[in-house]
């Protein structure tokens, strides 16, 4: 007998002393007579049996700790005010008011009770074609759950997952997420990038680095990395997305490539599989980003002919007056040999380095300090000179129209340029 149909054939008895679901002291465990795990329960399914069992498997679970967390599945009528903010090749993004807010606990001296819930703003991530959706994409749900547990227990930044609901129209599956106030990345650059000093992008780097150094330390790397899933709440940054490239109502395929080209390692468009190293070439990309205010190859069509060239070495341009220390950083992360990138955590420990020397975080008798070949007091020196260019770099620019930026399947066929001269001395020369 599973958890669900156990604790479905309890009774629920408001006299008695103990939890009805593991029969211990209300005082030790989330759950009392008053928030009982049956009576969020019961009266909903989501119409996938799937689905159901692993919201309830979340509020079961969520009576071992006292500081737990679990999924709610809320009505669709529930929300309101939904506008869409965003779209991608697999997504569509709204913003929502929840009436009802996700449910809160304290405790006191008898036991757990719930708090008056506000009305909360929160993103809805509605997942295309998702009516049938795969065992293998509920899968990578049920990770990004774990994932979000575990960085909440360890002060990690990943937006907070509260629930799931479906569109009654449509019948797709919408993940209910923490609504990030500043957007993403992408459109952070284009309305806002001549207010952007060196120390803003150095901030926002270290804060990202920070999330895929402890990522790739649970050996989970990104696959889909590129601005428009980097997102800013006041201060902070998050990033989204991560194992959920791809339909959801199609099992992943070790062969098909989804993406955003321009952000892609060349191992992968080879065909090759991805690795933790692969995300170090898309961070590279986005610091040449982060330098012009500029997606990518926006004057170039994102077909196999810039598949082709990135994969014989061509990159991203930096914007002007971009520190040479930082250019030299972000080519070396966008090596064709994923062997020569360097690790998260040794990106991180470099633009840690830069983000302290800017912002005076000095230790007695280490002003004069040498890390990384440079002193302190040289980097921000640096880093301020290169401020004085901000103004100077236009930010206007026109999109060829098939410079694509939302995640897509790729098909190109690059069999052909894998036996290429060209490709193979390039690659013969970097292993030098």
């Amino acid at each position: 007998m599973d958890t669900v149909t156990k604790f479905n054939n309890l009774a629920v008895n408001d006299n008695q002393n103990n939890c009805s679901y593991c029969n211990k002291s209300f005082t030790e465990n989330l759950w009392c007579k008053e928030c009982d795990p049956r009576r969020i329960m019961k009266g909903w399914t989501s119409g996938n049996d799937d689905i159901d069992k692993f919201i309830k498997d979340t509020i079961y679970n969520a009576r071992q700790n006292i500081d737990d967390i679990f999924l709610e599945w809320i009505p669709y009528n529930r929300f309101i005010d939904i506008r869409q903010i965003g779209e991608g090749g697999f997504a569509e993004i709204y913003s929502a008011i929840w009436v009802d807010s996700n449910s809160s606990y304290y405790k006191d001296n008898e036991g757990w009770k719930k708090l008056d819930s506000k009305p909360k703003k929160v993103a809805l991530r509605k997942l295309k074609r998702s009516q049938n959706i795969s065992a293998e994409y509920l899968n990578e749900i049920k990770i990004l759950w774990n994932l979000y547990k575990f960085g909440r227990s360890q002060h990690m930044h990943f937006l907070d997952f509260y629930g799931m609901t479906k569109d009654p129209e449509t019948e797709e599956y919408i993940m209910i997420i923490k609504f990030a106030n500043k957007g993403n990345l992408r459109s952070i650059l284009s309305n806002n990038f001549k207010n952007l000093l060196w120390n803003d992008k150095i901030s926002l780097l270290c804060d990202l680095l920070e999330n895929i150094k402890n990522l790739h330390k649970l050996g989970i790397f990104h696959k889909d990395l590129h601005s428009g899933n980097i997102l800013q709440d006041n201060f902070a940054t998050y990033v989204t997305d991560f194992g959920l490239s791809g339909p959801a109502n199609e099992q992943k395929s070790n062969d098909k490539i989804c993406g955003v080209l321009p952000y892609i390692a060349p191992e992968i468009l080879y065909g090759g599989p991805y690795t933790l190293s692969s995300d170090i070439y898309s961070i590279g990309v986005i610091m040449a980003e982060l330098s012009s205010g500029k997606p990518p190859f926006h004057k170039r069509e994102h077909d196999q002919s810039l598949a082709l060239q990135i994969c014989t070495g061509l990159r991203p341009d930096f914007g002007k007056g971009t520190p040479v220390i930082y250019k030299e950083l972000s080519l070396i992360c966008m090596y064709s040999n994923p062997n020569q990138r360097p690790t998260a955590e040794e990106l991180y420990s470099i633009i840690s380095f830069w983000h302290k020397s800017m912002n005076g975080y000095y230790y007695k008798g280490y002003q004069e300090k040498e890390e990384y070949g440079y002193k302190r007091k040289e980097i921000e020196f640096i880093f301020k000179e290169a401020d004085k260019e901000i103004p100077n770099i236009l930010t206007s620019y026109e999109k060829e129209l098939d410079a694509i930026y939302t995640s897509r399947l790729l098909t190109f066929d690059l069999t052909s340029a894998l036996n290429s001269s060209i490709i193979t001395s390039y690659l013969d020369e970097e292993d030098n």
